[in-house]
């Protein structure tokens, strides 16, 4: 039995994992971590898992395999890299994560030898669209490229993370370096650049669009989620692969999927 811990367990994506654990006959859910200001602390959210804030970590810690973050950056950065000494597995899905926090946690992890799993996106399509997106790039490496994500009214963060995933990858196919964030008045004519663009409306859960366009043709690659299940189905998969590693590095779910 894998034990499991979820910070962001009330959330919309945590609530969904947290769901799927305690449905699963290999995985324990054994703590659950709400913020402060949500009015859930303290609350029993499952049959003998309490809701507790990161303040009271060390109370649930013990015993713990894999610890999942589905919180905010804030959230995150207050205690991911605090994790590894625990000795518990991490998988982190929040995106936005500063790079001083994410370095000291990859410390952590080898000092700990435990191990670590970053998701930008658990969805085994979004992984596959990476990919076919890179092929694309390589392949039409001087045609204009600009890429549109679209989520919900409630997202914080723009562009979201997977787009910013998106854009590195697309940026070490091409070699491209500029990148341009919206445009806005005279810009002129464009440069060697990608432009990348964030929509927020309605309920949208996740939609990400790589244009392809030159030589009096144009490509367009899309992918839609329809719903957060496929980010908590991908996420619990994540957890199952990642328990009992100790190689104190950092993974990725394009290992997890094998794509």
């Amino acid at each position: 039995m894998v034990n499991v811990v979820v910070a962001g367990a009330t959330g919309k994506l945590g609530k969904m994992v947290c769901d799927l654990i305690v449905a699963s006959d290999d995985l324990k859910l054994v703590g659950a971590i709400v913020s402060a200001e949500g009015g859930n602390a303290g609350k029993e959210l499952y049959p003998g898992v309490k809701a507790v804030t990161s303040l009271e970590l060390d109370t649930i810690m013990e015993g713990v395999d894999v610890y999942v973050d589905l919180t905010t950056p804030d959230a995150a950065s207050s205690i991911i890299d605090r994790i590894p000494g625990y000795g518990a597995a991490v998988v982190l899905g929040t995106t936005a994560v500063d790079t001083a926090t994410l370095e000291r946690m990859k410390t952590q992890i080898s000092k700990n030898s435990t191990s670590g799993l970053i998701a930008s996106n658990f969805s085994l399509g979004v992984n596959a669209f990476y990919r076919v997106c890179e092929l694309m790039a390589r392949m039409l490496s001087d045609y204009d490229i600009e890429l549109i994500e679209t989520h919900h009214n409630k997202k914080k963060d723009a562009p979201s993370g997977t787009a910013i995933e998106l854009l590195e990858r697309l940026q070490n196919a091409t070699g491209i370096e500029e990148v341009v964030k919206g445009r806005d008045g005279v810009t002129g004519p464009r440069n060697r650049e990608i432009g990348v663009h964030a929509v927020r409306a309605g309920d949208i859960v996740g939609d990400h669009t790589v244009i392809f366009a030159g030589n009096m043709e144009r490509i367009e690659l899309k992918h839609s989620a329809l719903s957060r299940e496929v980010f908590a189905i991908g996420c619990v998969r994540a957890i199952r692969w990642i328990a009992g590693r100790s190689d104190g590095i950092i993974h990725s779910m394009e290992e997890v999927l094998e794509v």
